[in-house]
């Protein structure tokens, strides 16, 4: 279980941390203590997310070959009454951190967790054309699905903001844009195909978030920087082109290259 709950981390640090990065590219006095605290808040609160995931997901996970190697509630590893303990602890002490942080941060923490419950949960059920079984209705398999992934990440980048005193000042369109971005990656994930799969699928989404990109340049300051980030994104992109997400590719890379966007964008920070 917690091999499962630690291997959505990278991730979500990854997309707080590009909230971070907006607040260093904006020049926002930050508190090192506060950001550190709120980032805890929101791992530990959010993981209960994914044990409330697995609990409704048991039943397909059994079924992938893939996903049951890193599913202890298919393998039957941990039971279903554990997990709720585990969800209900989790979800209550990032919540009590929360508090700790501020309001506006205890505020966006329970709307993530809550658009991604009725985004996981079965709303109804409908019977296939079969009529032999049930399957669970979710809002993440209809079309509301990929608007709430986009709110969700958006919110994710947003949380550094919330403890900062300019929370005015946050470049939505540029955050819209990175979070577009991640949504078209995320579904080529889930389908199990490359990145360049996934642009080739939707490249009228791919066309919007650089619109948004330039949109943004336009109008927030420091649009060299902006630009240079693009640039950045675009570039990873084609060198893992043909890669999938979990490909050992891409895991031994992207450390390396998450490392070179972080001393590129110090550089510009302190040199443009």
């Amino acid at each position: 279980m917690f091999r499962n709950l630690t291997d959505n981390v990278p991730k979500n640090i990854g997309l707080y941390s590009v909230g971070v990065m907006l607040l260093f590219l904006f020049r926002v006095p930050i508190n090192s203590l506060q950001l550190l605290l709120s980032l805890l808040a929101f791992l530990v609160s959010y993981s209960s997310i994914y044990v409330l995931n697995n609990l409704y997901d048991i039943e397909d996970d059994k079924i992938d070959e893939k996903k049951i190697l890193r599913k202890p509630l298919a393998q039957g590893v941990v039971n279903r009454s554990e997990a709720v303990k585990i969800f209900i602890s989790f979800l209550i002490l990032g919540l009590l951190l929360s508090i700790f942080v501020n309001l506006l941060f205890l505020c966006v923490i329970s709307s993530l967790v809550f658009i991604n419950t009725i985004y996981s949960i079965p709303l109804k059920s409908i019977a296939n054309q079969s009529l032999e079984e049930v399957s669970p209705r979710r809002l993440k398999h209809t079309i509301l699905g990929p608007p709430l992934v986009l709110l969700m990440q958006l919110l994710k980048i947003f949380l550094p903001w919330t403890i900062s005193t300019e929370v005015m000042q946050f470049p939505v369109l540029f955050a819209v844009g990175f979070s577009l971005i991640y949504v078209i990656l995320f579904k080529g994930y889930k389908e199990y195909r490359t990145i360049g799969e996934s642009i080739k699928q939707t490249p009228f989404s791919f066309g919007i978030a650089i619109a948004v990109f330039v949109l943004s340049m336009s109008i927030y300051p420091e649009p060299l920087v902006q630009a240079s980030i693009v640039i950045y994104i675009i570039t990873g992109i084609m060198f893992f082109w043909n890669s999938h997400l979990t490909d050992k590719k891409v895991l031994m890379l992207s450390p390396i290259y998450i490392f070179l966007g972080v001393v590129i964008l110090f550089y510009l920070i302190t040199n443009i």
